[in-house]
């Protein structure tokens, strides 16, 4: 169980190394080659499209690995039906959101970012949204039918043409450029990944077709897929707001560039670990659908085992690298080092809470899910405001995601507290 929980987390590990490492290491140009005040506004356009994106989609992508996984030993129908409700059910979100945002775009554009002339960029932000549902959803279903290796391939292909995007977008030095270049890297990667999945449609004679599902397979859309996708849009807003309050202090423009380079750091690995988690969502799908609770809460610990030490190890890594590379590299940004520390510990405790959120989705309990992801809200908005109140800056802000993710893993350690202990109540009872 162990040897295959690593080889799938690694392929996993490999292929986001290759498809957001790419792109991570384009924003890092993006980064020296605008300045804190332009890049901070470019994080900002980023994030907004991802306020409708991240822990939706992801929760789709689940959604998929579920769902395509129980089909797995089904016919060719059910397979293709899986296959359908999960991607049909990216494309309904999406398009719903990608339209909210290029309708909002003149507002955002004017109250949020202080400039109506950005209005373009943040509309075009909406191809992001659509990207990223892609995207989660290929990574479920390739999860689920064990094409890993063959996608981690395809964006080791794809990954050099993304950079390439990137490098040339930075070089223009403006703003609209770099956001333009940024989603063109996600459209390639996207494509890449897709081609890889129609070859496995192709041999195995699987269709995609709405029309073949029925009102009954799209009720696990209502029963998991929204449920947890709702919970997810707890906190993405509420990241967002808080960097939106620290745009508007009195240093706000370039604090909120120091942040930046801190959370694009902490975005990219919570993306890792977050793939390393999907490895284990078909072993606890499998053993709880078996009714194999020893198996389920072995998986559990030992996943959240292994990801903690991989997290914290690079964590610590980057943290103990980054002062001399920023200093020597990129002066400009030396007021990053304190708070790229903090978001680094945050994501060393948010590591082992995605296991216990995929635990969540297996156990099909998405109210766990809205539980812990309110206390984070809760818990990150109250901290932050003190924080900035008090003048903390972009240090008191990373401080105040160190501290919501931290409640954050205690909440859910509380919901499985059984399967936590359950070695020790092994050994008492026997």
């Amino acid at each position: 169980m162990i040897r295959r929980l690593i080889t799938t987390a690694s392929l996993s590990a490999v292929s986001a190394m290759a498809s957001r490492g790419a792109i991570f290491a384009g924003v890092l140009l993006v980064a020296g080659l605008l300045g804190p005040r332009a890049f901070g506004q470019f994080t900002l356009i980023q994030t907004t499209a991802l306020l409708f994106t991240t822990f939706c989609a992801l929760s789709l992508g689940q959604m998929a690995t579920k769902i395509v996984a129980e089909a797995l030993q089904g016919s060719r129908e059910r397979m293709g039906v899986a296959w359908s409700v999960s991607y049909g059910s990216a494309l309904l979100i999406s398009l719903v959101f990608a339209v909210a945002i290029v309708a909002l775009s003149p507002l955002v554009a004017r109250y949020v970012g202080h400039d109506a002339a950005l209005t373009p960029v943040y509309a075009s932000s909406s191809l992001l949204v659509l990207a990223g549902f892609l995207t989660a959803i290929q990574n479920g279903v390739a999860l689920a039918v064990g094409r890993v290796k063959e996608q981690a391939w395809a964006n080791l292909l794809s990954a050099p043409i993304a950079f390439a995007i990137m490098v040339l977008a930075a070089f223009q030095r403006d703003l609209h450029w770099a956001m333009y270049g940024y989603i063109a890297s996600q459209i390639v990667i996207a494509v890449g990944q897709e081609r890889s999945l129609r070859r496995y449609r192709r041999e195995h004679g699987l269709k995609l077709s709405l029309r073949t599902t029925t009102r009954a397979d799209w009720s696990v859309l209502w029963r998991l897929g929204l449920p947890s996708s709702l919970a997810g849009l707890l906190t993405v807003p509420a990241m967002w707001l808080v960097m939106v309050m620290l745009s508007h202090t009195a240093d706000g423009a370039t604090d909120l560039g120091h942040f930046a380079l801190g959370n694009q750091a902490r975005s990219i690995l919570l993306f890792g670990i977050g793939v390393v988690a999907n490895a284990a969502l078909p072993m606890l799908s499998s053993a709880l659908a078996q009714g194999d609770r020893h198996g389920a809460s072995t998986v559990l610990r030992h996943s959240m085992a292994l990801l903690l030490a991989i997290t914290g190890a690079i964590a610590l890594l980057a943290a103990l690298a980054a002062p001399p590379l920023i200093h020597a590299l990129a002066p400009a940004y030396a007021g990053s080092v304190e708070p790229l520390q903090w978001l680094l510990a945050s994501v060393v405790a948010t590591a082992p809470t995605t296991i216990l959120m995929r635990k969540a989705t297996a156990d099909g309990r998405p109210s766990i899910l809205l539980y812990g992801n309110a206390v984070f809200c809760v818990v990150l908005l109250a901290t932050a405001a003190v924080a900035l109140h008090m003048h903390g800056g972009a240090t008191g802000l990373a401080f105040a995601y160190f501290l919501a993710s931290l409640l954050q893993l205690l909440t859910f350690a509380l919901f499985n507290r059984n399967e936590l202990r359950w070695k020790a109540l092994a050994r008492s009872n026997s």
